[in-house]
């Protein structure tokens, strides 16, 4: 499995336990580890790892991996990326979607304008915003309906009406 065709969810903190557990600290939108199998990728190779079991304390998740046994072992990942297949997340609600799925979406205006690319999902005082890649350009959008009319992640296109001067104000 190629590293551009998996989602980053976390990182490998330290080993813990004489038995070759990680702990682990996903990202704030992985609300419940519920992985089967994860990925980390170790000499230019993204390796799998079948997760045996899971445990969830605090901000962190502890998990056993098939074939990390003992604390070396464990210690040997420490510091490495925690990648899964995008097909493993259990699928949203009708209308909702994970911020992965909006990297690589399409911008344009109501109007038909091209915007730009999304590179980015960012947050900021609990709002999200779009980093849009624009010719020579980057732009912060809002991510709120009153801005972002339409998503369609199955056809990688979001299209926004934006306010009047946005898409020049905040160039940065």
């Amino acid at each position: 499995m190629k590293k551009a065709d998996l989602v980053a969810v976390g990182r490998i903190i330290r080993g813990e336990g004489k038995d070759g557990t990680v702990k682990v600290r996903f990202h704030p939108w992985i609300k419940e580890p519920f992985f089967k199998e994860i990925y980390i990728e170790r000499e230019g190779e993204c390796q799998v790892y079948k997760v045996e079991r899971s445990n969830q304390a605090a901000n962190s998740s502890f998990l056993k991996l098939d074939g990390v046994n003992g604390l070396e072992a464990a210690e040997a990942l420490r510091g490495h990326e925690v990648m899964a297949k995008p097909d493993d997340f259990p699928r949203p609600a009708d209308g909702s979607y994970y911020d992965f799925e909006l990297l690589g979406c399409r911008v344009e205006t109501v109007n038909g304008q091209a915007v730009g690319i999304v590179a980015g999902v960012n947050e900021a005082g609990g709002l999200a915003f779009l980093t849009i890649d624009r010719v020579g350009q980057t732009l912060e959008i809002p991510l709120v309906e009153e801005i972002c009319r339409r998503i369609e992640v199955g056809k990688k296109l979001i299209i926004i009406d934006p306010p009047e001067g946005l898409l020049d104000l905040n160039e940065i």
